[in-house]
């Protein structure tokens, strides 16, 4: 995606959706401690079912992006083909990858969460992929994932580590 040029997205300068590479780990680290809720990094390494989306980054069926503006990150998305062995929140099959999405804080009601996002489907889709999710009930970007085309999932809801409820979303790959 070019710089500037995201969809729906207000005027971020310079900003840019970049492929997430190996050596944005610390980055990916940073925002996947906000998609889960943690307080910080440590206790997203420490939580098995948060570390989970990052252990092992950049399998051959990861793939992910980077918004930046000016060198500085200001949200990620990524997708990770977990195997039922893993034990992921929500499995649909050997050919739908669990996202992980994030904004920071200052970023969010701007579109970039929208702009991550359809970079994410855009890849999904030239690799003939679909896409999952588990999301918090109280979490607004499910509103987002519903606009993106994601269906919820009916019996997918459970407990989730706040004592709160979470549910699966889906997105086929002909979507």
């Amino acid at each position: 995606m070019s710089r500037g040029q995201a969809s729906g997205l207000m005027h971020v300068p310079s900003l840019s959706i970049r492929v997430a590479r190996q050596d944005d780990l610390d980055v990916l680290w940073t925002f996947l401690a906000i998609a889960a809720h943690e307080p910080d990094i440590a206790k997203a390494k420490a939580t098995p079912v948060v570390a989970a989306h990052l252990a092992g980054w950049r399998r051959s069926c990861d793939f992910g992006y980077i918004a930046e503006s000016n060198g500085l990150a200001l949200g990620a998305t990524w997708a990770r083909q977990f195997a039922p062995s893993e034990e992921p929140a929500f499995y649909v099959d050997d050919r739908t990858p669990e996202i992980s999405l994030a904004v920071h804080e200052t970023m969010r009601g701007k579109g970039l969460g929208q702009s991550l996002l359809g970079a994410l489907i855009g890849e999904a889709k030239r690799r003939g992929v679909g896409l999952c999710l588990n999301v918090r009930d109280s979490n607004p970007a499910a509103r987002l994932y519903e606009r993106a085309g994601f269906r919820r999932v009916q019996g997918t809801e459970v407990r989730n580590r706040v004592e709160g409820w979470s549910f699966g979303m889906i997105l086929r790959p002909d979507s």
